[in-house]
């Protein structure tokens, strides 16, 4: 176990190295800070931003100065027009992107073993007939339309329903308005990813129930429930995280989405806000850095706990 730690989070920093890089070269040639002063290259204002940036210093110098201050108490830097902490722009919304992913995917894990289950065991029902035709139709929905659809459903019925119309959730305003602003869009987002993974709970278990310790435990007399909760659904959970955590790129897409359809200002909001309003890619870099961090610690959790639920799964 230790030496695959080692080795995972050796493999982890390689990534995230790599991805930091890589997204330098690009944003940092293509992504101008001085985009707003086109019109006056010669401002006093653009020589200073130009000097305080390094802007005209080597790209591997840039980098090695924004690498250096992550080690040197300088976090991410600054912006290079505003001057401000990039950190008081990402972790913010770095934030609310987590309490959103974090939210859906309890919802999603919950949902998707009960209905995963319920249609392995009750596989010719009519009940679990149309869940599986409800799936379907809810993984067929982009994300981004079925927010946008929510969105404007939950306008027309009013206000009766307590639930904000977009916006971050306002600070220090307690579950409630918490509640009010994320409901909405974590249910956008758990609704196309249980539709999906419940097929993979339901495909595994329906593999386990007719393994053949699943008949051996059946004929030591053990309850039925006790076969299907503690044979059949543990072994299918190992290969649904293993999924989940390998498509952990579609349940982060899937809260961009929502995020931006319902004006969150999450991660979404601030990279594709820098797309539009102007590049910085101070700002653009941190964001990329913190999702590969993200993307290597989902694999990580998914495999030990795929390995905890089956024990004869071998990490190398």
């Amino acid at each position: 176990m230790l030496s695959f730690l080692v080795r995972r989070l050796g493999l982890g920093v390689a990534v995230v190295a790599a991805v930091s890089f890589l997204s330098w070269a690009f944003f940092a040639t293509a992504a101008s800070p001085l985009w707003r002063f086109f019109g006056t290259p010669n401002a006093p204002a653009v020589h200073e931003i130009v000097r305080r940036a390094h802007l005209h210093d080597s790209l591997y110098t840039r980098y090695w100065l924004w690498l250096k201050g992550l080690f040197t108490g300088q976090g991410f830097g600054r912006t290079a027009v505003e001057n401000q902490p990039v950190g008081s722009i990402v972790w913010p919304a770095t934030r609310i992107t987590l309490e959103l992913i974090g939210a859906s995917l309890v919802i999603v894990v919950v949902l998707s073993v009960l209905i995963g289950a319920l249609g392995a065991q009750r596989r010719h029902s009519s009940l679990t007939g149309g869940i599986r035709g409800l799936s379907y139709v809810a993984w067929s929905v982009p994300a981004f339309l079925l927010a946008e659809l929510a969105l404007q459903g939950i306008v027309r019925v009013g206000p009766g329903w307590h639930l904000a119309f977009g916006g971050a959730p306002t600070p220090g305003g307690g579950i409630g308005d918490w509640l009010s602003h994320m409901t909405l869009p974590i249910l956008v987002v758990a609704a196309g990813l249980v539709a999906a993974y419940s097929r993979y709970v339901r495909s595994a278990m329906i593999g386990a129930l007719a393994a053949p310790y699943t008949a051996v435990a059946r004929a030591k007399g053990l309850p039925e429930y006790r076969v299907v909760i503690r044979h059949a659904l543990r072994n299918s959970l190992a290969s649904f995280v293993a999924a989940l955590s390998l498509d952990f790129g579609a349940v982060f897409t899937a809260s961009l989405a929502a995020d931006w359809v319902f004006h969150l200002h999450g991660l979404a909001s601030v990279f594709l806000g820098q797309l539009v309003g102007g590049s910085d890619p101070f700002v653009i870099q941190a964001e990329l850095v913190l999702v590969s961090v993200l993307v290597v610690v989902a694999n990580l959790v998914g495999d030990l706990v795929g390995a905890w639920l089956d024990p004869r799964a071998q990490l190398v």
